[in-house]
Order: C-alpha cells, then sequence, then structure tokens
C-alpha cells in the first residue's frame, strides 16, 4: 500500500520531477563550478583511467547486457581507482579537495533538495495545498541546511559500505562467478540502500510534520519508521530492484530518465510511511483522502502497558 500511495502522489505531483531534476542540474553546475579551477589535472587523470580500461568499449552501445556486466563493472571499478590513484598522485591537496567537493558538498546539496520537497508534500498531503520549490527552499534553507550537512555525514558508512561491497563483486576470479554476476549486482545493492532508506526514512518528516531539530528528529523519526520496519524495508528493496533491473534491460543510458523520478519517489515515499505510521490523515490526490489505522491500532498488544 505504501508502494501505490507513494506512487499516486508521485503521479499527482509530477511537477515536482521536472521541479528537483532542475534543482540538481544547477547543483551539478555548482560541483562542477568548484572543480573548475583544476580542470586540467581532473580531466588528465579521467581521461588516463578512461583509455588504460577502455571504458569508451564498454559504453559505445550504453548496456550492460548479460554475462558482459562482470566485465563492464570490473573494468569500471578499475577505473575509479586508477584515477583516484592517479589524481593523488598528482596533487594530494586537489585529490582531498575534489573527495570533499564529491562526497560532501554534492550530497549536502542534494540533501537540501530533498528536504525541500518532503516539506512541498507536507502541504499538499495535510491539506491539500502546492507550494513553489524556489519559494520553499528559502523558506526553509536555516533547517534544510543542517539536516543535510549531519545527515551527509551520518551516511557516510553506508556510502563507504556500499562502494566496497561493488568493488567487493569485482574481487572474485572464479569464472563460473559470471553467471551469478547480473542477479548480485542488482541484489546486493538493493539490500545495502533498503536498510539505508529504513534507518533514515523517517528523519526529514519528522522535523517537517513535529518542528524538531535535526537531532531530535531522528530518534522519533525511527521509531516511525520501525513500527512499519518491514514494509518499509521491503518496499524500498523493491524500488530499488526495478530501477536496478530496468537499468540493466534498457541500458545505461535509461538512468538518465529513471533517477530523477526515483529521487522525488522515494522522498514522497518517506511523507506516506511516516503520515501512515502516524495514524495521520492524507490526500493522495486532489479528490481522495487516505485515513491510515491510529497508533493503537498499529501497536502491539504487549506495547499498550506504555500509553497513558
Amino acid at each position: 500500500m505504501m508502494f501505490k500511495n507513494s506512487f499516486r502522489l508521485l503521479c499527482a505531483n509530477f511537477d515536482k520531477v521536472w521541479k528537483l531534476l532542475c534543482y540538481q542540474i544547477l547543483s551539478w553546475a555548482i560541483v562542477l563550478g568548484l572543480l573548475a579551477p583544476f580542470y586540467n589535472v581532473i580531466s588528465s587523470s579521467v581521461v588516463e583511467a578512461w583509455e588504460l580500461y577502455k571504458l569508451g568499449d564498454i559504453f559505445v552501445s550504453g548496456t550492460f547486457y548479460g554475462l558482459n556486466v562482470a566485465t563492464a563493472l570490473t573494468s569500471v571499478c578499475g577505473a575509479v581507482m586508477k584515477f583516484v590513484t592517479l589524481l593523488f598522485g598528482s596533487n594530494i591537496i586537489i585529490g582531498i579537495y575534489f573527495m570533499v567537493i564529491v562526497f560532501f558538498v554534492r550530497p549536502v546539496l542534494s540533501n537540501v533538495g530533498k528536504y525541500v520537497v518532503c516539506e512541498m508534500m507536507y502541504g499538499y498531503m495535510a491539506s491539500g495545498s502546492k507550494h513553489g520549490f524556489t519559494s520553499t527552499l528559502l523558506r526553509t534553507l536555516k533547517r534544510s541546511l543542517p539536516y543535510a550537512c549531519i545527515k551527509t555525514l551520518y551516511c557516510l558508512p553506508f556510502d563507504a559500505l556500499i562502494l566496497l561491497s561493488l568493488f567487493g563483486l569485482t574481487a572474485i576470479s572464479d569464472p563460473k562467478y559470471g553467471y551469478a554476476m547480473p542477479f548480485l549486482i542488482v541484489l546486493v545493492p538493493s539490500i545495502l540502500y533498503a536498510f539505508k532508506e529504513t534507518f533514515n526514512a523517517g528523519w526529514a518528516p519528522s522535523m517537517i510534520v513535529y518542528d524538531y531539530n535535526v537531532f531530535r528528529a531522528y530518534p522519533k523519526g525511527m521509531v516511525a519508521s520501525l513500527r512499519r520496519g518491514l514494509r518499509v524495508f521491503s518496499t524500498a528493496f523493491i524500488i530499488y530492484l526495478l530501477a536496478f533491473v530496468l537499468a540493466m534491460i534498457l541500458g545505461l543510458y535509461s538512468i538518465i530518465i529513471i533517477l530523477p523520478i526515483i529521487f522525488p519517489l522515494f522522498d514522497i515515499f518517506e511523507m506516506v510511511m511516516f503520515f501512515s505510521s502516524q495514524g495521520m490523515r492524507f490526500y493522495v490526490d486532489s479528490d481522495t483522502i487516505l485515513s491510515p489505522k491510529k497508533l493503537e491500532e498499529v501497536d502491539k498488544i504487549e506495547d499498550a502497558k506504555y500509553l497513558l
């Protein structure tokens, strides 16, 4: 039901897909602008790693079909490691600067956009009203920026684990492993991303709904998320699984279409999860109001002794 209601809300608020896409493009422009002063060093490292692992041959068709995914992933991971080695070898200061921009500044900008979409969805789900992206961004910046910074730091171990898992998949040299690779490259990241989403899904919604600060909101959001933990995990897993499968079936370039939809879908899913977990009524479209079960209906009988 959470997936169904999230998708219905996405269709009813599809304008947010375009607004968030424009924001993400602007965010990337800012990142590229920050990296521009060191263009020559970065680009030379990229070109050398690209040519060494012949990535042009991999991306020429724009797809990762069948067993080719094993070779493609190995080449991409090898090229990334070579690029990092070359970058730090040429200038360690530039290497550190690049890492800070890519792994901190860029996620912070992305999380600010996430908070804005959740804030806009709160207005629609609570009262059926729609608000502008830019006005919401400026109005919530003093709250979204601390949230984005703290969440980025908190998620670094999750992201590191996911990256290590991808590199680990390429480290196995058994030829028979090639047949399992297409399945593992879909299942492993989907499971890890679903765990990450489960532990973070209620963070932004609890800040917005209850007007908590970033630190007080996390435990409140965690309680809401774990109240329906299995549903949250399974729904997140299905969304990620579908995204990875579609990317492999339709081709690598299909990510250009998939990603702009996945990001707002997860923002909407988090709001739906929080409203449902708290037993709060919400609009799923302009003509339909959904009434989830109240907290006392959701909680287990053994938890009743804690109710006042």
